[in-house]
């Protein structure tokens, strides 16, 4: 090393310096590492700083390499969270572009809107009812005054 040919032709360097030019000749990348051993009130001594570098390259050199399990890891979902979520072949879609779903095969979950298993709140019958009473003609009016009322509104 340089520093070591300096002390064989007695030249002494001092610490400090030693350790400042070290810092600067390290890659880019170490830029916050250098930053942080910069910022402290004293300078670390050149063998300190060697360790910290040594240290910090190990470190890096690890984190860099992924562990097969870390990979899988990320893949992992668990199966009953996400179950009704994924596409079954009932539902894969056909040549056509549309979905291809059995008949026999009903909808799993509860309707939202009237609470009974089978359909989806988008497709329930009550919903429908309840949201457009007077397009259901079908059942008499019990009173038919009120009906007079509203069918003949100018008199």
């Amino acid at each position: 090393m340089l520093v070591d040919k300096l002390k064989e032709m007695e030249i002494e360097i001092a610490n400090d310096l030693l350790t400042i030019l070290l810092l600067y000749s390290v890659p880019e990348s170490y830029e916050n590492f250098r930053i942080a051993i910069e910022s402290r009130d004293e300078l670390p001594s050149p063998e300190t700083l060697k360790i910290k570098l040594i240290e910090e390259a190990n470190a890096r050199k690890n984190k860099e390499i992924p562990t097969f399990y870390d990979s899988q890891r990320a893949l992992y979902t668990e199966k009953k969270k996400y179950e009704r979520y994924r596409q079954t072949e009932s539902r894969q879609p056909d040549a056509d572009g549309k979905r291809n779903r059995n008949n026999n095969q009903k909808f799993k979950l509860k309707c939202n809107y009237c609470g009974i298993f089978g359909h989806k709140a988008s497709i329930c019958r009550k919903k429908q009812e309840n949201k457009n009473p007077m397009l259901n003609n079908n059942k008499p009016f019990k009173n038919n005054s009120a009906m007079l009322a509203e069918t003949n509104e100018t008199k």
